[in-house]
């Protein structure tokens, strides 16, 4: 039985400005973005120095980063209502796991982020990124629930086979009526798999 949902919170709730980054980013210096973001997301440096290193790296002003940062972060607002729903209905544990780097989910979510969501779990604060299962075993127990008892909502298939290996079920996110769709299926057939 279904008794907590989790969502991610970049591709899912919001989009995301990792995309329009790697476009404006060298081929050849793509494996340095990644190490970037990968740092960033584990939180083994601010995200002043990252901002820093993305200027550097797209030979942009740190303003321009910040920029590009700020105005490609565009909210899901349908989604985050259903979030509300969840979470008012009081029948679900209703969790944000993500993997981002300091600040980010703060600066987006301001106040809300801790009346829309039960538990919040952020990668820069955990030292561990998704697709590793611990995370996900990690973010039921917090909830207070078995990872068997809950479902990630994830726009990245990998991350949603990370989240199946710790026990949870996974909604792979494409829409917003797939992702509604395929919730409501889940929580109508609890032995659902």
């Amino acid at each position: 039985m279904i008794r907590g949902i989790v969502f991610d919170c970049f591709g899912v709730l919001y989009g995301g400005s990792l995309s329009t980054i790697i476009s404006l980013c060298p081929e050849e210096r793509l494996q340095d973005l990644r190490d970037f973001n990968k740092r960033a997301d584990y939180g083994f440096i601010e995200t002043s120095d990252y901002i820093a290193a993305l200027a550097d790296l797209l030979g942009r002003s740190a303003e321009d980063i910040e920029d590009l940062l700020r105005h490609q972060h565009q909210r899901n607002e349908d989604l985050i209502e259903f979030v509300r729903e969840l979470r008012r209905s009081g029948v679900y544990k209703v969790g944000l796991l993500s993997n981002v780097s300091s600040g980010t989910a703060e600066q987006l979510f301001g106040d809300e982020l801790h009346t829309l969501f039960d538990e919040v779990m952020l990668s820069y604060r955990e030292h561990i990124v998704k697709p590793n299962p611990e995370v996900f075993r990690l973010m039921a127990g917090r909830l207070g629930l078995q990872p068997g008892e809950c479902v990630m909502i994830d726009d990245i298939e990998e991350n949603c086979d990370g989240a199946e290996v710790a026990g949870m079920q996974s909604i792979w996110h494409v829409t917003n009526d797939g992702t509604r769709s395929a919730l409501a299926k889940m929580l109508q057939n609890p032995h659902h798999l």
